[in-house]
Formats: structure tokens, sequence, C-alpha cells
């Protein structure tokens, strides 16, 4: 029986060495196509990669979006338009449509899976493990720490494990734990941002969580909070949900103040030894550390993944944006 093949599509707007490693990662997982769509230029990344086997990159440019015939205003409608289009013309057997900030980890397990899917189901789902650190390890590199899975029954029990700052954290994580699809192509389905539109049957993965590193460092967690507050207002349901509007608003009433900031950002992505203690004796932690450097090496590829080089990467970028907002740093 032949393997099925499976492809991986993202649009990303992320530091060099964040996208350099998920595309390594994911060929390196045995990805049969790797679909990267880059919603803001960025050469660094692009000169490393060019070359690389399996790999169609696209910058999203002004010239592309004329040929789509038009731009989505939100980066959410962007990556729906371009997995969308890549689940109509892909020569693979399943697509994972994910963020540049999600891994799996085990690439035999979802391969696994996906040989064991039965006919009936149109998607694997993918649930979700959250990278936090440790309280008082220093944070060095892009991808330390471990990682924490959702916690059930949170509402009753959340509190006594976080204390006031439960109220920002859904399930016990500060992103989503719904997951992410796997989904099997030629259904004619609409790709969403966690599984394919009209609910069709699914299989949950045996084969472990994808790890989402949610901020690769306090400064690009406070940003992309910052920048979830700058959006334009939508009709309709709120896109995000209460514990991440709560971290909205409170970043938002803190931006002059980068030490508050900064204090909050760290209770958000820290545990501390209680934590551990309680979390790893109820089986919500997983301690198993996340290295992408073998699969970076496989192709050669060696980014800067110190938090330095990522934090100066995001200054010199976004130094308009982080102007406007009052931040001193």
């Amino acid at each position: 029986m032949r393997e099925p093949k499976w492809a991986v599509v993202a649009t990303v707007d992320e530091p060099a060495a964040l996208i350099i490693s998920f595309v390594a990662h994911y060929l390196a997982l045995g990805a049969a196509e790797v679909h990267l769509y880059l919603d803001r230029p960025n050469p660094v990344a692009v000169a490393a990669l060019a070359g690389l086997p399996r790999l169609h990159l696209t910058v999203c440019d002004a010239d592309y979006w004329a040929r789509v015939g038009w731009r989505p205003l939100l980066h959410v409608g962007r990556q729906s338009h371009n997995a969308n289009a890549v689940y109509a013309a892909t020569g693979a057997d399943w697509l994972l449509h994910c963020d540049c900030d999600e891994f799996i980890r085990d690439g035999a397990g979802l391969r696994a899976d996906l040989a064991a899917m039965p006919d009936d189901a149109a998607y694997l789902r993918l649930q979700m493990a959250e990278r936090v650190q440790a309280l008082g390890q220093p944070e060095a590199g892009l991808f330390d720490g471990l990682f924490r899975l959702p916690v059930e029954m949170f509402d009753l029990i959340g509190a006594g494990i976080y204390g006031a700052d439960a109220r920002f954290l859904k399930d016990g994580i500060t992103g989503h734990r719904i997951g992410k699809a796997v989904v099997r192509t030629g259904l004619g389905l609409r790709i969403g941002l966690h599984a394919p539109e009209g609910k069709p049957a699914h299989m949950d993965s045996a084969a472990g969580r994808m790890l989402h590193f949610d901020g690769l460092t306090r400064l690009h967690y406070m940003l992309k909070l910052l920048r979830r507050a700058s959006e334009p207002v939508t009709a309709g349901k709120p896109r995000h949900g209460r514990p991440r509007l709560a971290q909205i608003g409170a970043v938002q009433q803190l931006a002059g103040d980068v030490a508050a900031c900064r204090a909050l950002v760290d209770r958000l992505k820290t545990v501390t030894p209680n934590q551990v203690r309680v979390l790893g004796g109820m089986g919500y932690l997983d301690l198993r550390r996340f290295d992408p450097t073998a699969a970076l090496a496989l192709h050669g590829l060696a980014p800067d993944l110190s938090t330095a080089a990522c934090d100066a990467e995001l200054r010199a970028r976004d130094a308009s944006f982080i102007a406007e907002r009052g931040f001193d740093i």
C-alpha cells in the first residue's frame, strides 16, 4: 500500500529564523510539498531557502494580490485564500494548514495516523501543546522551554493554579486548544484556520501534539498582542475569545509602561515551580525539548536561534509600529 503523501501550507509574517526553521523542520519530517507564502517580504529568509527541494515559496507583494484580484483586509483572510488555493492544486493526499510557529513533533506518528484514517474521515485533528518557560530560566534560545497542555475543567480549577491570571487563559493556555487539521484532498472542501468548513467527520491524532511557540520572545508576544489590538473592527462575532481579549486589553492599557507590560507577559509565558509540580502531577506538562538544529543542518542551514537576534530583527522591522505604540525598547 502506498504511503500517504502530505503537504503543508502557511502564510507567514515572522522573523527569518523562525521561517527558516519551519521550512527545514517540515521538509525533514517528510512533507511532499511545503507551500510558504510570505505576507511581508523577508529577503533574509528568501535567500536562505533558495533552491530547497519541495519548497514552493511565494512573496505576497502587490503584484501577487493584483493577480489574485483582491487582497483580504485581515491576515486570517489572506491565510485562508492561500490555503484554499493550495488545497485545490496540490498533488498530495493530505494538506496541513498551520502557522509558522506550530511544529509537529512526530513525523512517523503523523504518517501512521494518516495511513490508519477511515475512508469517511475528512481530516485528522492535531491537538496543541503550548511552549512556556520555567520561572527563573534564562530566555536564551528561540525554542527553549517546556510545553503545557490544555487543562480539563479549567474553569473550576484554573484559579487554584494561576490565581487572578487564570482569566487570561483558555483551558490553561494563552492561545487556542482547537488544534489544526490535516485535510484529505480531492473532497472539494473549504479550508478554515483550524478545520474544514461544514464540520465533516474527523479523527483525533494518536501521534502526539502540535507544539505552539505562541510568542518566540517576550517582545514578540507583546507585539503580537498589540497588533491584535490594532486590527480593524469587523462585523460579526469577535475573532478572539474572552481570555485573548483580556490579554489584548491588558497589554493595550500597559503599552506605555514597558516594565509592567513585560511583567504581565512574563506571568503569561512562564510557569512557577509550584505550577510545574501541579501541572506535571496532573499530566498537563511535556518536559521533552524541541530542537530544530538537526533538521536545519540537513539542508546546510544555520540561522541565529538566539532570542537576542530575534528581538533585534523585530525592533528593526517593526520600528515604526513600536514608535507609534509608545514602546521605549
